[in-house]
């Protein structure tokens, strides 16, 4: 008795599950047995079709800023009314809703106007829903390649704005009508992409009039505001360069008589020139404006080559042998006085130390001729001559000795003073131009819009 009683439950359970199957089989047959998918759903054919549009931004995949491509992932829902297909439930079995291929059924031709690939085929198999008051429900993804007019004047602590128009191609505002379903596009299911901060994504219709046509032309926009994220850029563009300055300015602390020194610098140059070349790379070419990292790297180069430029100088004053002519006193204003008064101070101890060390040898010397004067008294008679003619050309060879000397100590002290003022120039120069790049860079920051340095 009970296997019976199982045995016509799962038979009614079988039929009913067969009829349901059938009677959305029959219901589709009849709606579609002599639709046409070309013609608008309407029964008057002077009402438009309504369409509202909602779209989902699923992610965000790249930003092409050189090529000025913005590649997402979209879920595009659409909905409108098919007054064609309605039916009422309780004749079919109690259905409320059937599923049918969108290729059989009427769909409205929206597609975004800016897009640089078609829809793919993954709308083309979507199905569509259609409700039992007419109502029509068309969801499908897509990812759309589209053009996005790319500003990097601030790059990169740039914001960007890009656009997606939907519109329909073929028919007008009075055939269709397209809305927006919020004023606000679907971010609930956003995956966060790693260079961009999403702020919003808005929307808002527009209503066109071309010279061509009369009729308006209704759209929607959806409009992504993006901002860059710079801690990547921060750390492998911006804070290289300010490495590459410091490097420069250590230059200044290698010996003159080095001749690394202006090597460095000029490797250091080059570093820069072809760093800024590698960044150019990703950038769009563009007239309208320099990029500001275009100018921080400006900026960074011209500083680096005025370093360059004033360490040869530095060189030139610390061999400096042309007539050795003693350096002018404004220079010595200008390259710290104290410190050069300070190195005179040295030098005249120096000096007076070397005089009194070769007192003792001139002592010795008087002593010397003042005993020749005495043998020479007694024999004044026949070696008188003789001997002051010898004595005659010691004095003079001594006194061409003398003043040899004296020369070559004179241009050695020449030397002294400019190899110090070469020294002072370097300690100068090295702290000028780091106040110099720290003021241009503060200024070049302070200059971005509030906001952007996040």
């Amino acid at each position: 008795m009970a296997n019976c009683a199982v045995y016509v439950l799962c038979l009614l359970f079988a039929v009913t599950y067969v009829q349901a199957d059938s009677w959305e089989t029959l219901l589709l047959g009849n709606l579609t047995a002599d639709h046409e998918p070309e013609a608008r759903p309407v029964l008057n054919h002077s009402h438009p079709v309504s369409v509202t549009i909602d779209v989902a931004l699923a992610q965000i995949i790249s930003v092409d800023s050189r090529n000025q491509q913005l590649l997402t992932s979209l879920w595009i829902r659409m909905y409108w009314t098919d007054e064609l297909m309605r039916w009422t439930p309780s004749d079919w079995g109690g259905t409320s809703a059937i599923r049918v291929s969108s290729e059989k059924i009427w769909r409205p031709d929206i597609l975004v106007y800016n897009s640089l690939l078609p829809y793919g085929s993954n709308f083309e198999d979507s199905e569509a829903t259609i409700y039992s008051d007419g109502s029509v429900a068309w969801l499908f993804p897509l990812t759309m390649l589209s053009t996005c007019s790319i500003d990097v004047s601030y790059f990169p602590y740039d914001e960007q704005t890009c656009n997606l128009q939907f519109g329909s191609w073929s028919f007008d505002g009075l055939r269709v009508d397209i809305t927006n379903k919020s004023a606000t596009g679907d971010t609930g299911s956003y995956k966060v992409n790693e260079e961009w901060e999403l702020i919003s994504f808005n929307a808002r219709r527009a209503v066109f009039l071309y010279d061509c046509c009369p009729e308006p032309y209704p759209s929607v926009t959806y409009s992504a505001f993006l901002r860059r994220r710079s801690l990547f850029y921060n750390v492998n563009v911006i804070a290289p360069c300010f490495l590459f300055v410091l490097v420069s300015l250590f230059g200044f602390w290698v010996p003159a008589a080095c001749g690394e020194k202006l090597s460095l610098g000029v490797t250091v140059l080059l570093a820069l020139v072809v760093f800024m070349q590698v960044v150019n790379q990703s950038l769009p070419i563009t007239s309208r404006s320099v990029p500001y990292v275009g100018q921080f790297f400006g900026a960074t180069i011209v500083i680096v080559a005025i370093s360059v430029s004033f360490s040869a100088f530095g060189i030139m004053f610390h061999f400096h042998e042309l007539n050795l002519k003693k350096p002018p006193p404004w220079l010595k204003t200008i390259l710290f006085v104290p410190g050069y008064r300070i190195w005179q101070r040295c030098c005249s101890n120096k000096k007076s130390v070397d005089i009194k060390e070769e007192r003792p040898d001139s002592v010795e010397s008087d002593i010397a001729v003042e005993n020749f004067d005495e043998l020479t008294a007694d024999r004044k008679s026949f070696m008188a001559g003789h001997v002051m003619t010898h004595m005659s050309k010691i004095d003079k060879n001594l006194q061409a000795i003398k003043d040899t000397a004296d020369e070559n100590q004179a241009q050695e002290s020449l030397q002294e003073e400019w190899r110090f003022l070469s020294a002072q120039l370097d300690r100068v120069l090295m702290v000028s131009i780091l106040l110099v790049y720290l003021i241009v860079s503060a200024s070049m920051f302070l200059s971005l819009p509030p906001g952007l340095l996040r």
